[in-house]
């Protein structure tokens, strides 16, 4: 993948983690005791699984610092 951002070559991997793993918009980030996939606008990226934690597919620009993440 080529990065939208500076134009780099991108390389796949994955982000990894031990609980569910969520995008949310700004004013919901700070929710405690809460899970994230439940939150208004929240976007689930992965769920969690006993074994397996949890693992989304992303891409990495080491150039620019981005991550293009697939959900």
């Amino acid at each position: 993948m080529i990065c939208p951002f500076c134009g780099a070559a991108m390389e796949k991997g994955c982000i990894k983690g031990q609980h569910e793993m969520a995008w949310l918009p700004d004013d919901k980030r700070d929710a405690l005791f809460t899970d994230a996939h439940l939150q208004e606008g929240a976007v689930l990226l992965a769920s969690s699984s006993i074994f397996k934690g949890s693992v989304v597919d992303a891409w990495c620009c080491r150039v620019c610092e981005k991550l293009v993440v697939e959900y």
